[in-house]
């Protein structure tokens, strides 16, 4: 034999024992005994579709339908796949750990009484391709094994005692513990029975609306949590199976509650709450229609089912306002529109100016915040008894495309207060009911353009700074150099940098823009005492030509501030933060007496 001819052989001899390496079955075990080695086949969990088990005259029956595996024996009832799994991972890793013959076995007293296999439970698995039989026994008397048979295999074998730990302990014990499974459940609406009665369905951009009594928003929270609460509750004991007892020992004759889950017209399921059992009254019976069977759960879902309809009602007063281009406002003596131009927006009428980006997306944020109290009128067949056949405010939202004239969003009327005042009616042009919202929601809602103005000055652009104080007047200009005149350092410091200053953190000042209330109302706030006012004059070209300020009382942090911009404006009223007027506006701007030293010779 040449050399050419071994390598050949070599190589045939290497890929025979490769192939017999991939080709043997990773599911045979070789188990040493007594008698010599025998061959153990254990299943592969992957492929079996059923599994029975006898214990104790008591038989369970299950089977996977793809993933899902069912209860089918002795009821009909989904189960919690992780027990299944286990007991398959175990069968699926089970190695023996000996083997006795069938003649050993013969000579034990008692036989097979000797493993307690004489009424072992029976284990029996099925797959495709056929069906394994295991007959386990007891425990060995260390009792860390268990002694088992495979039908079909002669002898007995031994192997650890984790196999019986993941038989069930009962028929219950694999049972689905949920009350239902709404991930599996293919339904698009659901009813409620009982004290409150609505129905719900969810459209195909998954948002859910009330269609029942009447069709309107829906909390979509409180109906997602209804649904939660209600297929994860927890069933604490399975109490009757099919064929059901009288109805009346449970209270389900006449159920207090139910929740109905459908798709479309079809039921999926219908579940009916009954009484409390006399030794758990914080526990409620429940019935499943799909299998019949009577459970206990928690009373938690039935107090939620048994809420007043208003708590499953959408209370967000405003729709999603993107794409929003314009706000058309009628609310005070002289209406106006905002618009967004390209990327900002402007105050487009009355008068056209600039509006403060970062104010108005707190008054949209405002609008967001609106919250529905009370639910008035569903049908709105009587505006005139809220003050709504002549809306005392209109807020006109309009959305589109920059490149397209906006169409009507909503429009918000606001009526006059109800009862003791602290109520508001109010109406969406899109929704046929009126609301009640919180009278103190006014005071957020803009009423005039000017609380859309944008304060922000450059203090080179002011000319001239009048100063009313107590009753007496000084005034600052600008030179033609651009510096101040009729103002004196103080303590060293130059003024032109600190008045410039203060200027510039009066454009960056307001906290809040509210319109003014009334006299009676304004007195609170103390402009009369403090008699403190700067007119400041900006050159020709700048955003506005004169800006008025009233300085008034303080809280904790802010001084309160009466501002006016140019004339015919509607003044609002502000907040400057304390420090601003203690460290500027009072030592810089303000008219002190007149003393001696300041008279002419």
């Amino acid at each position: 034999m040449n050399g050419r001819t071994t390598l050949v052989l070599v190589l045939l001899a290497l890929l025979l024992g490769g192939w017999l390496a991939v080709t043997e079955r990773r599911d045979q075990v070789r188990v040493a005994g007594a008698a010599g080695a025998v061959t153990f086949r254990r299943p592969d969990p992957r492929e079996v579709v059923s599994v029975e088990i006898l214990r104790s005259n008591a038989a369970i029956r299950l089977e996977r339908t793809n993933t899902v595996w069912f209860l089918r024996a002795p009821i009909t009832y989904p189960v919690q796949s992780i027990g299944v799994e286990r007991l398959l991972e175990a069968l699926g890793n089970l190695v023996p750990r000996s083997h006795l013959s069938g003649a050993e076995v013969a000579t034990q007293p008692g036989a097979m009484a000797a493993f307690g296999l004489e009424r072992p439970d029976v284990l029996t698995l099925r797959t495709r391709e056929g069906m394994s039989i295991l007959r386990l026994g007891g425990r060995t008397p260390l009792g860390n094994q268990v002694y088992f048979q495979q039908v079909g295999q002669d002898g007995v074998f031994t192997a650890d005692a984790a196999l019986l730990e993941a038989l069930p302990a009962s028929v219950d014990a694999w049972r689905e513990r949920r009350l239902f499974d709404g991930d599996r459940l293919a339904f698009d609406r659901f009813e409620v029975l009982g004290d409150t009665e609505f129905e719900v369905s969810v459209a195909t951009n998954g948002v859910w609306g009330l269609v029942r009594p009447l069709v309107a928003r829906a909390n979509e929270d409180q109906i997602r949590r209804l649904l939660t609460e209600a297929g994860d509750s927890v069933v604490s004991t399975f109490v009757s199976d099919p064929p059901a007892r009288a109805g009346d020992e449970f209270g389900l004759s006449k159920p207090v509650a139910q929740l109905v889950l459908k798709q479309g017209a079809r039921e999926i399921l219908r579940l009916q709450f009954g009484a409390s059992p006399t030794n758990a009254s914080g526990e409620v019976f429940v019935r499943r229609s799909d299998f019949g069977n009577v459970v206990r759960i928690t009373n938690a879902v039935l107090e939620a089912l048994r809420r007043p309809l208003a708590a499953y009602r959408d209370r967000r007063l405003m729709p999603s306002i993107a794409g929003l281009q314009r706000l058309e406002v009628r609310a005070g003596d002289e209406p106006f529109t905002l618009e967004r131009v390209g990327t900002n927006w402007w105050v487009v009428s009355p008068r056209r100016f600039q509006a403060d980006g970062p104010w108005v997306r707190e008054t949209f944020q405002r609008f967001m915040r609106l919250r529905i109290d009370d639910f008035l009128d569903d049908l709105g067949t009587d505006p005139g008894r809220y003050g709504l056949a002549q809306p005392a405010r209109d807020y006109a939202f309009h959305v589109g495309a920059s490149n397209a004239a906006p169409v009507l969003l909503t429009r918000l009327s606001l009526g006059v207060p109800l009862g003791d005042g602290r109520r508001l009616a109010v109406r969406r042009s899109d929704e046929p009911a009126i609301y009640g919202i919180a009278a103190g929601d006014l005071q957020i809602l803009p009423v005039s353009a000017t609380q859309f103005r944008d304060w922000s000055l450059n203090p080179s652009n002011v000319v001239q700074v009048e100063i009313r104080q107590q009753g007496r007047t000084r005034v600052l200009k600008r030179n033609a150099l651009g510096r101040w005149e009729g103002v004196a350092a103080a303590q060293g410091v130059l003024s032109d940098p600190a008045i410039d200053e203060g200027l510039h953190r009066i454009g960056q000042a307001p906290i809040g823009r509210f319109p003014v209330p009334n006299d009676a109302a304004l007195k609170q706030f103390a402009f009369d005492q403090l008699d403190h006012a700067l007119t400041l004059t900006l050159a020709e070209g700048g955003p506005f030509r004169t800006l008025r300020l009233r300085f008034g009382g303080r809280n904790a942090v802010n001084q309160f501030v009466w501002a006016a911009f140019d004339p015919g404006e509607p003044a609002i009223l502000t907040q400057f933060p304390l420090g601003l007027y203690q460290e500027f506006i009072g030592p810089w701007f303000s008219a002190p007496p007149t003393t001696p030293s300041d008279a002419k010779p």
